[in-house]
């Protein structure tokens, strides 16, 4: 089931912050939210150092998975994930 009140982390800056490159910004958003949540997993479709990800995979290795070149499979397993955290946590 979806979440009926998404809401953005206030500490996330992808909105207010302009100096920074997108991957750079989303990354660094990225490390915030899996310090706070064990939750949080990066997923990558075979662009870990073009993104940046390659930070979050060295620092939570057991919390990244590269998929590969397959946009459409990632998005299939996150949302697999997404379905499944309820009943693992």
């Amino acid at each position: 089931m979806l979440n009926p009140f998404p809401k953005l982390n206030q500490k996330c800056s992808m909105t207010t912050s302009n100096k920074y490159q997108y991957e750079k910004v989303s990354v660094r958003d990225l490390f915030i939210a899996g310090e706070e949540n064990k939750n949080v997993v990066g997923l990558c479709a075979d662009l870990t150092e073009s993104t940046q990800m390659i930070y979050f995979k060295n620092k939570f290795p057991e919390r990244f998975v590269e998929v590969g070149v397959a946009e459409q499979n990632l998005a299939t397993v996150a949302s697999g994930m997404a379905a499944m955290e309820r009943f693992l946590s």
